[in-house]
């Protein structure tokens, strides 16, 4: 897939201030231009309230983190007649519950599922005390990396955090995470199409094809390298093992990154550090950089200027520096996140 333009971020957008009669028609609209179209009924007596949180908009693929109150939501023949383009859906529930109807598929989606929908068929779903993150994918590139052909397409699909499935889980948990430069990456957001379509393909008869079954392996390798970025003592070689590949495999996953698998590595490393840096600021240098799997504060110094163009004292400072407030959620003109 070809890079494509990316807008990363974006104003929360709020029914906060919107009064009790409004809040929830308001909320309507915000999800069916923001994200799909649809129609929404309340189902508590309460007040209502929403929230979205762009994280990223694109024409492949678009994601934001979602709260609101209980609420029925449906899309009919009538919204996808007026979406311009077929898309997929897919909700990862954080807190509460999402119950997901399909014509006559029902899927309950607790807190750590996901749920894959096709966007192009008539759904109905109900969150309660919901949080999570909502994402839109076009449909046609989900089916092609699936190998999958349009009538296969399944209704829902619900994806556990356990097995293959976790690794598509987990990585759109912690993509929502990420600073703005990678989120604006589209060789990592197209990987996040591979992983959806990986999850597709999983819960049909046919088997992902090559792409998508790579990116559920380099999804692998990321989960083990996060997990052990620590261990100054990784190798290629130690890295191949432990996820069941061979060096020349490994190699081939991580073959549009310069330095291949190691320097991933050497990046996550000092984007870790980077982290720790602002989070812990009480934290010594040394410390970090030894939490971090850096073997001796010189080598951390020279890495960690190599990849910021600062040494880690002059970040933590200038980051600290310039750290703005937090902004309170406002509400904006619906528009600036549309579909």
């Amino acid at each position: 897939m070809n890079a494509y333009d990316v807008t990363v971020g974006g104003p929360r957008i709020s029914t906060a201030g919107a009064s009790a009669k409004e809040a929830f028609d308001l909320w309507a609209s915000i999800l069916s231009e923001s994200m799909m179209k649809c129609s929404m009924e309340p189902l508590s007596d309460g007040p209502f309230h929403g929230v979205l949180d762009p994280c990223v908009h694109s024409e492949p693929i678009s994601i934001a983190r979602v709260a609101n109150s209980d609420t029925l939501v449906r899309r009919t023949h009538r919204h996808i007649a007026a979406s311009d383009e077929p898309h997929a859906l897919a909700w990862l529930t954080t807190a509460g519950v999402c119950d997901v109807r399909c014509g006559a598929t029902y899927l309950r989606t607790p807190v750590g599922t996901m749920v894959l929908v096709d966007g192009d068929r008539p759904q109905e779903a109900i969150t309660t005390r919901y949080e999570g993150i909502m994402i839109r994918v076009r449909r046609d590139l989900l089916l092609s990396a699936a190998g999958l052909r349009d009538d296969e397409f399944p209704l829902a699909r619900r994806l556990q955090p356990i097995g293959h499935e976790a690794l598509v889980i987990d990585f759109f948990r912690r993509l929502v995470h990420l600073s703005p430069e990678a989120l604006g990456n589209t060789a990592l957001l197209n990987s996040g199409i591979g992983l959806l379509a990986a999850g597709l393909a999983l819960g049909s008869d046919q088997l992902p094809d090559e792409s998508a079954a790579n990116a559920l392996l380099r999804q692998q390798v990321i989960a083990f390298l996060t997990a052990h970025l620590g261990n100054p003592e990784l190798t290629p070689d130690r890295i191949a093992v432990a996820c069941g590949l061979s060096r020349r495999k490994l190699f081939r996953l991580f073959a549009d990154i310069d330095g291949g698998p190691m320097m991933l590595l050497r990046r996550m490393r000092v984007e870790r550090a980077r982290e720790l840096l602002v989070a812990a600021p009480d934290r010594t240098i040394a410390a970090i950089a030894d939490s971090c799997g850096f073997t001796g504060d010189r080598n951390f110094y020279r890495v960690f200027r190599g990849e910021t163009g600062l040494t880690p004292r002059e970040y933590r400072d200038h980051v600290l520096s310039v750290r703005p407030a937090a902004n309170p959620p406002v509400s904006v003109p619906l528009g600036s996140f549309s579909a």
